[in-house]
């Protein structure tokens, strides 16, 4: 057999910011049975993990406020002790608005023959439905402080921290940072008895359940063979594996970062905090140009994203 040596070939002509013919050339000349569109449906994963907060203007704001201690015991004859409410952290929930668009020259519309030109809004859908996934992936991915990350919760620490202040001060300071390391079921209990451990703003005890896990595709693996394996599945032994059924899983194909997170609850509950600020859901128009043989089309939409107190929530750099 002959050998083949491989050649890359170039692509065709691209103007930026308009479709032109030399853009399509192939397609419109003669000859062709059939044209393939290689764009696809984009994920649809992150909205889950956050409560909606519809916004009627730019910024929402929030304050809290911490409750009351535990109640003394005296007698009916001593004075009254009163507690007193403070206020917690406050913080602004602001939306930022995203707009994209496309220019299509006419000589394409009038030349059209493999509907390549057609349905264009379908895919200024599909290009906004990516950008707010990378939007909402990007709490997750950067939750742990990474260089540069944007997204800080009410009390001024990244969304996974160690040291995060209470509005009490006489309460200290809390964490929901748990340890670095591959996942075992070790490490899986350990968050759940840190879940159980936890302290409200005032220090007080407030237990929570652990519910379950979000993960990378790349840790499924051995997250199956932990929840999913009726006997233990770090040695040989046949014993019974404690976490056999205990939790769901989440595979979420956006995080990118070597993170697992773990929650309490339902996502829609009061006590996840993590809100998506949604001011203007996407909008499509036909927009005049200063050509009138150019058609545009431009998608336009306004959210922001934001976190209160993170309770909801813990994590660990997985290695």
């Amino acid at each position: 057999m002959a050998t083949v040596t491989a050649s890359a070939r170039s692509v065709s002509y691209s103007r930026p910011g308009i479709h032109i013919a030399e853009n399509f050339a192939a397609v419109i000349a003669a000859g062709l049975d059939e044209v393939f569109k290689r764009s696809m449906e984009r994920p649809r994963e992150g909205a889950k993990y956050f409560r909606v907060q519809p916004m009627k203007k730019r910024v929402h704001k929030f304050q809290s406020y911490y409750g009351m201690g535990t109640v003394s015991q005296n007698r009916d004859a001593e004075d009254l002790p009163y507690d007193e409410m403070g206020l917690g952290f406050d913080w602004e929930l602001s939306v930022n608005t995203f707009r994209g668009g496309l220019k299509i020259e006419r000589e394409l519309i009038e030349d059209e023959l493999y509907g390549v030109i057609k349905d264009r809004q379908s895919e200024l859908v599909e290009s906004e439905a990516l950008t707010r996934e990378l939007v909402m992936a990007d709490v997750f991915n950067r939750a742990l402080g990474a260089s540069g990350a944007p997204f800080v919760c009410e009390d001024g620490m990244y969304f996974i921290d160690s040291s995060r202040p209470n509005a009490y001060k006489p309460a200290g300071t809390w964490s929901n940072l748990e340890a670095s390391g591959a996942i075992t079921p070790t490490a899986i209990y350990t968050a759940q008895l840190n879940f159980a451990a936890n302290l409200d703003e005032r220090g007080e005890k407030a237990p929570m359940k652990m519910a379950g896990m979000i993960i990378r595709p790349n840790e499924e693996k051995t997250v199956w063979e932990i929840l999913r394996s009726d006997l233990r599945p770090t040695d040989a032994m046949n014993a019974k594996n404690f976490q056999y059924g205990r939790f769901q899983y989440e595979v979420y194909n956006m995080l990118t970062s070597a993170v697992a997170f773990y929650y309490a609850g339902d996502f829609k509950s009061e006590k996840n905090e993590l809100r998506f600020g949604d001011r203007a859901s996407p909008q499509l128009e036909t927009v005049e140009t200063s050509n009138p043989d150019v058609m545009a089309q431009r998608i336009r939409t306004r959210y922001g994203v934001g976190c209160g107190r993170p309770t909801f929530w813990r994590a660990a750099d997985v290695s």
